[in-house]
């Protein structure tokens, strides 16, 4: 058992009038809890890839974005000249 483990099941049997058991169950029970709380936190690396995914679509997107409105563009030119 860990120090801090064994600081924690300390206080909370005396807090808690638990059986030894029963303290080692519940500071189990709370060390997973804390530990699937900890893994779903975003790591740094997956918002930096995130946010570079969303910046290339940006980009993808606004160059069609040009070409249609170039389009658009050429055609009502080409009307008016007529």
């Amino acid at each position: 058992m860990k120090p801090h483990t064994r600081k924690l099941y300390q206080i909370v049997r005396a807090k808690l009038h638990l059986g030894e058991q029963d303290g080692m169950r519940f500071i189990h029970g709370l060390q997973e809890e804390i530990q699937d709380s900890t893994n779903e936190f975003v790591s740094k690396d997956f918002v930096h890839q995130t946010v570079a995914e969303a910046k290339s679509e940006l980009i993808k997107w606004m160059f069609i974005f040009w070409v249609g409105q170039g389009a658009v563009t050429y055609m009502i030119v080409s009307l008016m000249k007529n």
